[in-house]
């Protein structure tokens, strides 16, 4: 092995995702035209994102569908899981496109792109995506440390895992252990509707014994520990936005920043960092915006209201408005749209169920204090 071989390394990367498709006329459609929506959505999308000429043909899906997906195709016959999905009767459930780790690192070098760049190139008029599940990687090469060594501390509780708050983080902690040394451990729930969980094991281990698609490079290491933090639901969703307004170079700094987001491993024998976090903080060299939990008034309502400022092209329209036929006939404008509520607008099922959900905590606040909300949400995003 060179000396190069075996320099200390910290790798930071996108291991698998999931992302989804919504039609932004499901209700309008009806539940009638959503397969053959669902089809053009998966027809535009795999012609954006060049399914065919990286993967192959389409095809069925010969494997396993997505849990809860039915209708499920694949692209040429290759040896990782790939899919894009969707479910009949259930449109809200959307278009689901699943890379598995492998198929990512296939797609991403073939197409010469990354995360940010797919998610630019795939955006369409019929339909808006995002991510649901997203993993991301720091990969610490020829360190002198075991993944084994790491969970016995925290056993121990000679280490503990905090955030950037210094808040302490209390998930339960579960390894996979042979004749008492583990080789893989957990930080969190697994299960299904959990927003994020710590998977830390032995990359070199994995590669070898499976023989995986980074067999070689794992050869070429002494040491392999990789610490994978995967997002999934609210915080999936919020890395769609915060990746898509990241410069491109800046990526690597994003993926080290939101794994130390909620994962800072403190030694409290010496009180300090361990060097490995250490290193993962010098790795990122800014602070992108923090994920966060829904609160009671970080609601639909806010966010809705959000995307009407900034996403849905109310303003724009108001101010073409303003400048084609004089200030004020925006006014004219709303006075319309708001006629066209009044006497047109039926609430769907959705909007009935989230005032029941909804309705009582809004009404502890004031409507002037949800908008000065609104406010203090928008000036701090401008």
């Amino acid at each position: 092995m060179s000396a190069t071989d075996s320099e200390k390394k910290v790798l930071v990367g996108v291991d698998e995702l999931t992302a989804v498709l919504m039609s932004a006329m499901i209700y309008a459609d009806g539940l009638a035209e959503w397969e053959a929506k669902a089809e053009k959505m998966i027809k535009k999308f795999a012609q954006l994102a060049n399914l065919e000429g990286i993967f192959g043909k389409q095809k069925e899906l010969e494997g396993s569908p997505p849990q809860g997906y039915t209708v499920a195709y694949q692209y040429g016959d290759n040896p990782f899981y790939f899919a894009v999905a969707y479910h009949p009767s259930h449109p809200k459930m959307g278009v689901i496109v699943k890379f598995s780790a492998y198929s990512w690192a296939v797609y991403c070098e073939k197409m010469e792109t990354d995360i940010k760049r797919f998610l630019g190139s795939v955006q369409s008029k019929f339909y808006r995506i995002r991510l649901s599940r997203v993993d991301f990687t720091v990969d610490y090469q020829n360190w002198d440390m075991s993944v084994n060594d790491i969970y016995q501390k925290l056993k121990k509780k000679q280490l503990e895992i905090h955030n950037h708050k210094g808040g302490v983080n209390h998930s339960e902690i579960n390894a996979q252990e042979t004749d008492g040394k583990a080789s893989t451990f957990y930080v969190g729930s697994r299960k299904t509707g959990t927003r994020l969980f710590l998977r830390v094991y032995d990359k070199k281990k994995e590669q070898v014994e499976k023989k995986g698609f980074r067999y070689k490079e794992a050869l070429n290491t002494k040491s392999w520990v990789r610490f994978e933090a995967v997002f999934k639901a609210d915080y999936a969703h919020q890395l769609t936005h915060i990746i898509m307004k990241t410069d491109e170079e800046k990526l690597a700094d994003l993926i080290a920043d939101k794994i130390a987001e909620k994962y800072r491993f403190y030694d409290l024998t010496n009180k300090e960092y361990t060097d490995f976090t250490t290193a993962l903080l010098k790795k990122s060299k800014e602070v992108f915006p923090r994920l966060r939990l829904e609160s009671p008034r970080d609601n639909d309502f806010t966010r809705s209201l959000i995307h009407l400022v900034n996403g849905s092209g109310l303003f724009p329209a108001m101010h073409k408005c303003d400048e084609t036929w004089g200030i004020k006939s925006s006014l004219v404008l709303l006075k319309c749209l708001y006629d066209i509520y009044t006497y047109n607008y039926i609430p769907n099922e959705d909007v009935q169920l989230w005032l029941k959900k909804y309705r009582s905590i809004l009404l502890r606040h004031s409507l002037e204090e949800e908008l000065e909300l609104l406010k203090q949400i928008l000036l701090r995003s401008a």
